[in-house]
């Protein structure tokens, strides 16, 4: 899979706008994959704000503060969308992504136990100041999230995790190397799985914890 428009959205914002704008910012990437990165900045931030308008019902607007039922996951200000928050954040930060991209900055996927989200968001943080595009999970359902597991059945958290796992694939088909977060040698089945697809796509492999024999790492 060639690296498509949606790695924009990979870098997200240190601070959203309203508890619905993550929301809009998910449902944007995954419209936008598969489309292609010739593409004007201009065009770019059109295409956002033509989005912005048909997910939200109105047109872009600095003051613009919206509710949408779909986006509204609990809290105060759920579901709510803040148009000054995409005029001032979340555009520059989606045609700052773009620009990287296009200049050719290296992609990395970060693959690990989602038990060490605070591990995940150094290793974030770090590679970024290095000058690389990271992709992260969506998801930490180790260590929080749990509001996408509470009240699911058996079968549909199933479905889930197989949609998560084959998602995960996807972003390192998106990548140029991934980085495996294996904090004291860990690497569960999964990430393991990571792993061998990444040898299969001749990714190049590196590691938090350098020195640990792959072959030898706990499971």
């Amino acid at each position: 899979m060639a690296k498509d428009l949606s790695l924009i959205f990979e870098r997200k914002p240190k601070q959203w706008g309203l508890r619905g704008d993550p929301y809009l910012w998910d449902e944007m990437r995954e419209t936008f994959e598969g489309e292609s990165l010739d593409i004007s900045e201009r065009d770019l931030a059109g295409r956002i704000c033509e989005y912005y308008e048909k997910a939200v019902g109105e047109p872009l607007a600095y003051n613009s503060m919206v509710y949408v039922e779909r986006f509204a996951h609990g809290g105060m200000s759920s579901g709510g969308i803040c148009g000054e928050f995409w005029i001032c954040c979340g555009i520059p930060l989606l045609l700052e992504n773009f620009r990287k991209l296009k200049a050719g900055y290296p992609v990395v996927t970060l693959c690990g136990s989602t038990r060490f989200k605070n591990e995940f968001m150094e290793a974030q943080k770090r590679l970024t100041l290095e000058g690389n595009i990271v992709i992260s999970v969506g998801l930490f359902g180790h260590s929080g999230d749990r509001e996408v597991w509470d009240n699911m059945d058996e079968g549909t958290l199933t479905k889930t995790k197989e949609m998560l796992d084959d998602m995960h694939k996807r972003k390192i088909d998106m990548a140029d190397s991934i980085y495996v977060i294996n904090v004291g040698g860990y690497i569960g089945d999964s990430t393991r799985s990571e792993i061998e697809y990444a040898k299969m796509h001749n990714k190049k492999i590196l590691y938090l914890e350098n020195g640990t024999d792959s072959a030898s790492m706990q499971v």
